[in-house]
């Protein structure tokens, strides 16, 4: 089962809210995925993507301003890899969805997992790090 723990937390309060959304994201896409594989879920899966894309655009936005106002180091490689998320969501085929909803499914689940244990408890958290350093000496 998908589910926040406060080990993901990276201690910025804002983002560790907006994270807790990626992993609702997530838990519903898992539901559909645990529903009988005899009905049609493509409305559904479509409509996870959709959200999923609008909500990472949202997050990212927030995070990257954050970023840009302590003037993270490493902000353009992060952006990059914010941008390299968009875009594997953006390249999902509508085609082989509608073919293969369930591991289609997969595929977004394991797409959101992979994002939270490669960047938000590697990445973010050093962005996170460096965040509460330049706090502390505001």
């Amino acid at each position: 089962m998908i589910e926040w723990k406060e080990e993901y937390a990276i201690g910025i309060s804002i983002i560790d809210e907006q994270h807790k959304k990626l992993f609702e994201i997530a838990s519903d896409a898992e539901e559909l995925l645990l529903m009988s594989n005899n009905i049609d879920k493509f409305d559904e899966i479509i409509d996870i993507i959709n959200n999923l894309t609008d909500y990472v655009a949202f997050h990212f936005a927030a995070e990257q301003e954050i970023m840009e106002e302590i003037k993270f180091p490493k902000y353009f490689s992060h952006r990059v890899e914010h941008q390299d998320f968009i875009d594997e969501l953006q390249k999902m085929n509508i085609s082989a969805i509608d073919k293969d909803q369930q591991s289609q499914l997969l595929h977004i689940i394991n797409l959101v997992i992979d994002w939270i244990t490669e960047h938000v408890l590697e990445k973010d958290k050093g962005f996170a790090a460096y965040y509460k350093q330049v706090s502390e000496k505001l």
